[in-house]
């Protein structure tokens, strides 16, 4: 057991966030009584098609959750946290279900949210790219992290609250596309996972630098809106 894991056991005990049953962080009675977000039609934005998630942030649960999987390191999260995106994905997307399964050629491309390498470092594992993961090994999707890189450090944007216009300003120019994976994004359905979309700044920052290598569209797959 490394270090961070033994401060984890110690300091944060394996108990449900939820109603505190032990050896798990949630129970199965919890994650069922997480209400998932039927299908709205969202309006795009200038460079996102679609903007889909989960479940609201406003739920004290699923603000638990997210916070102790980021924060917390409870890296066994991203578990019940893509389950969730995957029951959605199956009550209101049967028709892109049937493609995903069926289409050995999918259109589509799941690429999550990269993290600055200090952040990385620093928390150990991307929480977007492990849910991102396990949503493209469900459904057999083509997965990516080494199209977009998150090049410059800056301030979490947890830690901007109720700012819009800084959110927004902290994460312009912070991404860039590897040049060798190019070919990867033309005609393809990009779908972006991230934890939480809140203004949709960083979606639609690294959505707009893609959306200059022609892409079909471009997605945003989130478990939760704050």
């Amino acid at each position: 057991m490394n270090l961070k894991n033994l401060l984890l056991d110690i300091f944060f005990p394996k108990i449900c966030l939820g109603c505190g049953k032990s050896d798990t962080y949630l129970c199965a009675d919890c994650f069922n009584k997480i209400e998932i977000v039927e299908f709205i039609k969202h309006e795009p934005t200038a460079y996102l098609n679609k903007i889909i998630f989960a479940t609201n942030y406003a739920d004290p649960l699923v603000r638990k959750l997210i916070k102790s999987y980021k924060y917390l390191f409870a890296q066994e999260l991203s578990e019940p946290l893509s389950q969730l995106l995957i029951k959605l994905l199956r009550q209101n997307f049967q028709f892109l279900i049937s493609n995903f399964q069926s289409n050995p050629n999918s259109k589509f491309l799941i690429i999550p949210i990269p993290l600055h390498k200090y952040r990385l470092k620093y928390r150990g594992f991307n929480q977007a790219e492990l849910i991102a993961k396990k949503i493209a090994e469900h459904f057999n999707l083509p997965i990516n992290t080494n199209i977009l890189e998150r090049t410059v450090y800056t301030e979490p944007q947890a830690n901007l609250k109720n700012k819009t216009e800084k959110r927004l300003n902290n994460i312009q120019n912070v991404f860039t596309v590897n040049p060798e994976n190019i070919n990867l994004i033309r005609n393809r359905i990009i779908v972006l996972v991230d934890d939480v979309i809140t203004t949709g700044g960083t979606l639609n920052e690294t959505a707009k630098i893609l959306k200059a290598y022609s892409p079909k569209e471009i997605w945003a797959l989130t478990v939760a809106k704050g």
